[in-house]
C-alpha cells in the first residue's frame, strides 16, 4: 500500500503460481479487481473468474498448466477507454523453434473483462481474440497513453527484424495501424523487457540472448500522436542472459539490469551510449539474487525482482538522481514470502494528454495531482528529505512545512525547528489549475506509553534467518533503538532506527529464541519474541 511511508505489505495466500507472467488490474482507487499468471484469471476473492480459464492456448499452455506461464512481460491490463468497469487484457503466447533453438510469439491476443457481472467479481466476455498474427518478438508487452489522453498505444516487434507493429486501443476496440521499420535488427529474441518513459517521449527494449551473443538495448523516440518510433539507437552489451529496464520518474535516466550488473544511462546526454554508468555489481550474499525485471512504482522508486527464489527485491531509492546519488540498495525491500523472477507489469496510468499537440482533440486537460514521500535523515532526526511524486504535468511547486517556512523546490530538504507535529502541504499547479496534498508529520513527539501504543511498527520476517526488518510508519523518532536479547537476558544487538525500513542483521547469532525491544529514549514502543532459524 503506497499510501504509507514506507509502503505497507499485506500478505495473503493465493492458490496461483507465478513464473514471470504477472498482470494485475486495480480500479482508480487501487482496489484489486483481478490478476493473472497467463494461464487463468482470478477475481478479487481469489476464485477463477467466470470464463477466465485457458488463456494463451497451445503447447506452452499444456506444458505449464501447473506452474504459471513462463513468459517475461507477457501481458498487461488497461481500462477500456470510456468503458465503465471494463478492461482489456492484452497478452501473447510463446512457442519454441527446434530448428533455431529459440522462442518467439505467434499471436497477440485480447481478452475483455466486465466487472459488472457476478456481483462485481467480473466475467471474461471475450477471450483469446487474436488482434495480430505473425512471427513476433517474445513477450515484452507494455502500453502508453495516446496524446489525446484517452486511448492507448502499444508496439509489437516482429521476430529477428527491424519491423514493428503499431496498435491503438480505443473505445471501439484494438486497431492495427500497420507495420513500419525502425532501428537495427537483432539476430533472435531473448529474455528482456520493454518500457516507455513516464513522459511518453522514449521507448526502450532490451533483448538478452545469451552469454556469447550478449544483449541488445534499443532506444527510440516515440510519437504519441502517430504511434511511430524514430531516432533509433542500438547498444550492444556483452553479458549474461537476465535483463530488465525501467525509466526514472523524470524520464532522464534509463536503468538496465544485466544479471550481475546494473547500469544507468543519461537520456539528456549528447552521447547516450557513452553516458553508461555501472551503478552496482551483484554481490552473491546469502538470500539475494541477480538483477532481473524492473518496475517503477507509485512511490517513485524502482524495484527489481531476482532470477531465483528469495524473500526480497532490489531497490533504486532515488532514480531521478545521477550515480552515486540514485542510492541503489541490493536486497533493499523485504518480502514476507519467496518470489522468483516475477514482478507485476503495469503501464503508466498517470500520463495525461499531450496538451497543445495536433491530436489533443478531446478537450481533456492535465489537472496536476499533488503527492510526495519523505525520508528522515539518519543523523539529524529533524532533517527530512521530501520527494515529489506529483503527476499530470505539474509546472510549479509550493511547499508549506507547517512551521512558517515554505519552498518552491521540487524535492526540498527541510530541517524542522524542534520536536512536534507539523502539517506539511504540497501544492502543485499548471495552467489548468492547482491541487494540494497534506500529510501530518510527528517528529520525536512520543512522551508516554499511551502515545507509544499509537506508533505503527512492523517486525518481520519471523521466524527469520539472516536478518529482520523493523518498519516504522507515519512517525519520525528522535532517538529510537532496537535491542535484541537472548533467553537469559544477554544483549546481542543494539541499532538505531528511523522512520521507514530498518534492517537488523543477525549474522553470527546462533539459531534460537530471542527477544527484542524498540525504545524511543526510555519509552517502550514495541517488544516481542523473535525466532532465528538456520
Amino acid at each position: 500500500d503506497f499510501n504509507f511511508d514506507p509502503p505497507q505489505l499485506r500478505y495473503q495466500y493465493m492458490d496461483m503460481n507465478f513464473v514471470q507472467f504477472n498482470a494485475i488490474a486495480n480500479d482508480a482507487q487501487g482496489t484489486l479487481q483481478f490478476y493473472t499468471n497467463g494461464l487463468y484469471i482470478a477475481n478479487a476473492v481469489h476464485d477463477t473468474m467466470e470464463n477466465g480459464e485457458h488463456l494463451n492456448p497451445g503447447e506452452f499452455y499444456d506444458n505449464m498448466s501447473e506452474h504459471g506461464y513462463i513468459l517475461f512481460q507477457g501481458g498487461f491490463v488497461v481500462p477500456v477507454p470510456e468503458g465503465t468497469g471494463q478492461y482489456y487484457f492484452i497478452h501473447t503466447d510463446a512457442e519454441f523453434s527446434t530448428q533455431e533453438l529459440s522462442s518467439r510469439s505467434s499471436h497477440l491476443y485480447c481478452s475483455k473483462i466486465d466487472m459488472a457481472y457476478n456481483g462485481g467479481l467480473g466475467k471474461v466476455l471475450e477471450k483469446n481474440v487474436a488482434v495480430l498474427e505473425d512471427t513476433l518478438g517474445l513477450g515484452k508487452l507494455t502500453a502508453i497513453r495516446h496524446a489525446n489522453g484517452r486511448d492507448w498505444w502499444m508496439v509489437s516487434h516482429e521476430y529477428a527484424s527491424s519491423n514493428y507493429y503499431s496498435l491503438i486501443i480505443t473505445p471501439n476496440g484494438i486497431g492495427n495501424m500497420g507495420k513500419f521499420s525502425a532501428g537495427a535488427p537483432i539476430p533472435r529474441e531473448g529474455v528482456g523487457q520493454s518500457c516507455f518513459s513516464p513522459d511518453g517521449r522514449f521507448y526502450a527494449r532490451v533483448n538478452s540472448i545469451n552469454a556469447v551473443i550478449g544483449q541488445f538495448l534499443d532506444i527510440f523516440e516515440f510519437d504519441r500522436c502517430s504511434g511511430i518510433l524514430s531516432s533509433p539507437l542500438q547498444i550492444h552489451i556483452d553479458n549474461n542472459v537476465a535483463a530488465g529496464l525501467a525509466f526514472s520518474p523524470n524520464s532522464r535516466f534509463l536503468y538496465l539490469s544485466s544479471h550481475d550488473l546494473l547500469f544507468q544511462y543519461d537520456l539528456w546526454s549528447d552521447d547516450i551510449e557513452a553516458s553508461q554508468q555501472l551503478i552496482a555489481e551483484y554481490g552473491q550474499q546469502w538470500g539475494s539474487g541477480p538483477f532481473f525485471m524492473a518496475q517503477l512504482a507509485p512511490d517513485g522508486k524502482i524495484y527489481l525482482c531476482t532470477t531465483n527464489g528469495v524473500q526480497n527485491m532490489h531497490v533504486i531509492h532515488q532514480p531521478n538522481k545521477p550515480y552515486p546519488y540514485c542510492n541503489f540498495e541490493q536486497s533493499g525491500f523485504a518480502l514476507p514470502t519467496h518470489n522468483s523472477a516475477s514482478i507485476p507489469n503495469f503501464p503508466n496510468y498517470r500520463l495525461g494528454p499531450l496538451d497543445g499537440s495536433p491530436c489533443d482533440t478531446l478537450g481533456l486537460d492535465n489537472l496536476s495531482i499533488a503527492k510526495y514521500r519523505y525520508e528522515q535523515d539518519t543523523l539529524d532526526y529533524l532533517q527530512v528529505e521530501f520527494t515529489d511524486l506529483s503527476y499530470y504535468e505539474p509546472a510549479e511547486w509550493h511547499w508549506d512545512f507547517g512551521d512558517n517556512t515554505t519552498s518552491q523546490e521540487t524535492d526540498p530538504v527541510h530541517v524542522f525547528p524542534q520536536s512536534g507535529t507539523y502539517e506539511v502541504c504540497l501544492t502543485v499547479s499548471n495552467v489548468n489549475g492547482e491541487n494540494t496534498f497534506c500529510r501530518t508529520l510527528s517528529l520525536g513527539t512520543v512522551s508516554s506509553s499511551e502515545e507509544a501504543q499509537e506508533v505503527n511498527i512492523n517486525v518481520f520476517p519471523n521466524p527469520c534467518r539472516e536478518g529482520v526488518n523493523v518498519i516504522i510508519s507515519e512517525y519520525l523518532p528522535r532517538d529510537a533503538k532496537v535491542v535484541l536479547y537472548d533467553a537469559v537476558g544477554q544483549r546481542h544487538k543494539v541499532q538505531s532506527v528511523q522512520t521507514g525500513w530498518n534492517t537488523l542483521r543477525l549474522d553470527g547469532l546462533r539459531a534460537g529464541i530471542y527477544f527484542y525491544e524498540i525504545r524511543e529514549r526510555d519509552i517502550l514502543l514495541k517488544s516481542g519474541k523473535l525466532v532465528k532459524i538456520e
